[in-house]
């Protein structure tokens, strides 16, 4: 009876019908867009199965050649370019793979709604991918030198998920849409540098820069590279960051490395006045000085202090300026007035951006702590007038 039952239960199990094998598939590691004639011109960053082979795969083997390709093709939107693409492909183009999507700066101008609407759509895409944008053509990612990574893309996710630069996701961006679309987005840069080890005298190379200020979805400003670290304080998404200041002494730089770095953002409303405050508190320490400052002498360690927590505040401060000239609330500061004040949002809400940029008081709190001064070497010369240094 037990074996009839076990033979009958075979028949309710079913297979996914519509599922496509795995060598079937294009994979896609990277999507990248910029603005063409016609429309969009839309650019893939496809594996290559057959160059994957363990000890074949890189830049160094010239029989095996790259793991990966670009596949482009253009059209008014992303979905036509995509059919047109998928046409001529004996593989199912497949988006489970993609953790990364670059955006040209002419196409972010001129709003980047579409392409989300494509993504939130597409069941394959992954909303936790990684959105940048570039200064010039997006395009020009596809001459990067993926010399210590296999795949360009893996070099712009390090520099996210180290928070190197800003993380800004498409979950990020799709959140921001419900309060009118308005994000900070890292950007790219483009060069070129000669490696050593290749045998091309120079290569194409791929760095951080600044970031780019969306406003209901448009690029309208940006930030350099000092105001985007300002940004991550803001965000409270600064891990590790190394900061140079000049000595209050003589003005020669002393670096240092900043950790432990937390931010607080407190609305208050008083009448019809709107403050915001940011706290800001970190711990350091010394890398390097070329300065002659004493930091055993406990008011010069004092003032070096008071030095690096002006400068955290003045990247806050001009970071926050930036986006408040553009209009547009970039670093989501209306969402704390919304948990804080949920009764009063609703009356501000619909014309917060204006209050934003003129009306908003703004208070802006850094301090940061020497907590190691790691191996200090201190001129004698500095204290006795002798020639000799001694190791403290």
């Amino acid at each position: 009876m037990k074996v009839i039952f076990g033979l009958l239960s075979l028949f309710l199990l079913t297979g996914c019908w519509s599922s496509v094998e795995l060598n079937d598939r294009d994979f896609v590691k990277m999507m990248v867009l910029d603005k063409a004639k016609s429309g969009i011109e839309l650019s893939l960053d496809i594996s290559l199965p057959n160059r994957l082979i363990p000890g074949m795969a890189g830049g160094s083997g010239e029989q095996a050649g790259k793991p990966y390709t670009y596949i482009n093709e253009t059209g008014v939107d992303i979905s036509e370019a995509y059919r047109k693409m998928q046409s001529d492909l004996s593989r199912k183009i497949s988006f489970g793979q993609t953790r990364v999507i670059v955006i040209g700066r002419e196409l972010a101008e001129e709003g980047i709604q579409p392409i989300l609407d494509f993504i939130a759509r597409e069941p394959t895409m992954h909303i936790n991918a990684y959105l940048f944008v570039t200064p010039g053509r997006a395009k020009e990612i596809q001459s990067v030198a993926a010399i210590f990574e296999r795949f360009p893309s893996d070099i712009a996710m390090a520099y996210a998920e180290t928070h190197v630069t800003l993380d800004t996701t498409v979950k990020d961006f799709l959140a921001a849409n419900y309060s009118g679309g308005d994000l900070v987005v890292p950007m790219l840069r483009f060069g070129t540098k000669r490696i050593e080890s290749e045998k091309q005298k120079e290569q194409k190379w791929m760095g951080t820069s600044g970031a780019a200020i969306f406003k209901q979805g448009k690029m309208v400003n940006t930030l350099n590279t000092s105001e985007m670290r300002g940004g991550l304080w803001i965000l409270g998404k600064l891990k590790n960051a190394e900061i140079s200041i000049p000595s209050p002494t003589d003005r020669k730089n002393i670096s240092f490395i900043v950790q432990r770095a937390n931010t607080r953002i407190n609305p208050r409303i008083k009448e019809d006045q709107i403050e915001m405050q940011i706290q800001s508190n970190a711990e350091a320490e010394v890398l390097s000085s070329s300065s002659n400052i004493n930091l055993l002498d406990l008011k010069q360690l004092e003032k070096l202090e008071q030095s690096l927590s002006m400068e955290v505040k003045k990247r806050i401060t001009s970071a926050i300026a930036k986006s408040r000239a553009a209009n547009s609330d970039a670093f989501q500061l209306g969402n704390y007035i919304d948990w804080h004040y949920p009764v009063k949002w609703k009356s501000i809400k619909p014309h917060w951006r204006d209050l934003y940029s003129s009306n908003m008081k703004l208070e802006v709190q850094a301090h940061i702590t020497i907590k190691r001064l790691g191996t200090y070497k201190q001129s004698v010369r500095a204290a006795t007038g002798s020639e000799t240094e001694a190791e403290l």
